[in-house]
């Protein structure tokens, strides 16, 4: 019983994602974020090594193909 609810969890979740999908923008890494990080572990000594977990992300629109 437990297995057949963790089952209909994971898939509520993943229809749920699938189905809110804008294909019009794409997440891409912030360069500006990153490069102030990296400038300000440059700049300053007890600034340690800068390990991205979770990358700040900007959305981007998606150029779109001309139709023929």
């Amino acid at each position: 019983m437990k297995k057949l609810i963790v089952i209909a969890a994971v898939a509520a979740f993943t229809m749920t994602g699938c189905a809110s999908f804008d294909g019009k923008y794409a997440y891409v890494v912030d360069q500006e974020q990153v490069a102030k990080a990296e400038n300000l572990k440059r700049q300053q000594r007890n600034v340690a090594h800068v390990v991205w977990l979770n990358p700040p992300m900007v959305k981007q629109q998606i150029a779109q193909q001309p139709k023929e």
